[in-house]
């Protein structure tokens, strides 16, 4: 395959990079509701208990750095936002050595408080190595995820350079949508059941392994969910001619959306903020 330059078709000029990211960022205010961060809270555990994803919450917020919110901070709920964020069944977890309760609310994106209300734990400071936790509303995807071995962002990066230059990229613009999707992060599980670095659906995952790359695809695994993404993205370049943007767009909305709806306003603001991110990793 040629090495494509996706990110060199379109190189704004440092005004455009600049309004990118402080004004395309937000969504309209209007229809969405307001919650307040609670001390621990992660923006991947409040997307996925209010049923958003957490680039639609970033995107709404102006936030570029999911990795950082403060407590007490107010954080707009984008439109459709739930109270529930599609909850079943409660998952097990055994403590690992070094663990702590605060790694463990973030790893399954469930509260902090409602992991020490439902095993009626008096601080959030004390747990020990073997103890059994209930996770409520953690989903069987999600509990795969967060039983996978940790994966540092600096060996992400290089599972994202490696993959992305098998298949002709340019390693920044797959970076920039690793970032924006998960912060590459291989532990986030989105409240549609999105799996990891580069949020791949089940579904996704699957057609990839069976059409695209010949063999079925462990999406907890950061070498097989980076492979999924990377391996659709070209499938979309394909698809779309090469034009980078339309590649986002069908990432994030779906491109038969695309094709019959058009672009919805949250899909040009992702579109708009990936292309800006691009540069964070040239």
């Amino acid at each position: 395959m040629p090495f494509h330059h996706p990110v060199g078709r379109r190189v704004p000029a440092l005004a455009r990079v600049v309004a990118a990211l402080t004004t395309i960022l937000a969504l309209t205010a209007a229809g969405t509701a307001g919650y307040t961060v609670r001390p621990g809270e992660t923006l991947s555990g409040i997307a996925a208990r209010h049923g958003v994803s957490v680039s639609s919450l970033a995107i709404a917020n102006r936030i570029s750095d999911i990795h950082f919110i403060r407590a007490g901070a107010q954080l707009r709920l984008p439109s459709g936002a739930t109270g529930g964020g599609g909850e079943v069944a409660a998952a097990i977890h055994t403590v690992r050595s070094g663990e702590t309760l605060s790694g463990i609310s973030s790893r399954y994106g469930v509260g902090l408080r409602r992991i020490a209300r439902a095993n009626d734990l008096s601080s959030y400071h004390w747990i020990y190595t073997g103890q059994r936790l209930r996770i409520p509303g953690a989903t069987a995807v999600r509990s795969a995820v967060a039983a996978a071995r940790p994966t540092s962002r600096e060996q992400i990066g290089a599972i994202i350079d490696r993959t992305a230059r098998q298949y002709g990229f340019h390693p920044r613009f797959i970076k920039a949508i690793a970032y924006m999707e998960s912060g590459w992060n291989n532990e986030v599980v989105s409240s549609a059941g999105a799996v990891g670095t580069m949020q791949v659906l089940p579904s996704t995952g699957q057609f990839v392994g069976r059409y695209l790359v010949g063999r079925s695809l462990d999406l907890s695994d950061p070498e097989d969910n980076v492979l999924a993404g990377t391996a659709f993205v070209s499938h979309l370049w394909k698809l779309t001619g090469g034009d980078p943007e339309r590649v986002l767009a069908g990432y994030y909305q779906g491109l038969r959306s695309v094709r019959i709806n058009g672009l919805y306003d949250d899909t040009k603001n992702y579109v708009a903020v990936v292309m800006a991110l691009r540069h964070r990793f040239d």
